[in-house]
């Protein structure tokens, strides 16, 4: 760490960020804005860089960005619990169950349109498709 933090270059450097989205970040709150050096320069904290690696981790575990800001933003005087927390994750695994599911679901779609059109003797609908696409059964 430079001496006083980490110029921007350096922070998103090892926070492995482009600096746009340091200014993005403190725009949305979720990065303090840093303290300047007597030449202006912005210093970042080790904190700073400890935040990033949270926010990063977060995103990883899937949560948005406003998520990640709700929960960074709460007052002091209401802070999360780890039961509150607990909640959080579980909804977000709920939600992540059904995407899968979703996402399962277009897969055997998609493999049922594959074997129709592999078959000598198309469906009906698939035929309709092919002519709306131009293309040749």
């Amino acid at each position: 760490m430079a001496s006083g933090g980490y110029l921007r270059g350096q922070l998103a450097k090892l926070a492995n960020v482009n600096i746009e989205t340091l200014r993005y970040y403190e725009e949305l709150g979720i990065l303090s804005a840093p303290l300047r050096s007597e030449s202006g320069y912005r210093l970042y904290s080790e904190e700073a860089l400890e935040r990033l690696a949270f926010i990063h981790n977060a995103k990883r575990c899937g949560f948005t960005l406003k998520e990640i800001q709700k929960a960074l933003l709460k007052p002091n005087s209401q802070p999360i619990t780890i039961d509150d927390f607990i909640v959080v994750i579980e909804k977000k695994q709920n939600k992540i169950r059904s995407e899968m599911a979703k996402k399962e679901m277009m897969l055997d779609m998609l493999e049922y349109l594959k074997k129709d059109l592999q078959q000598s003797d198309m469906q009906p609908a698939t035929r309709a498709i092919l002519q709306m696409m131009k293309m040749e059964s």
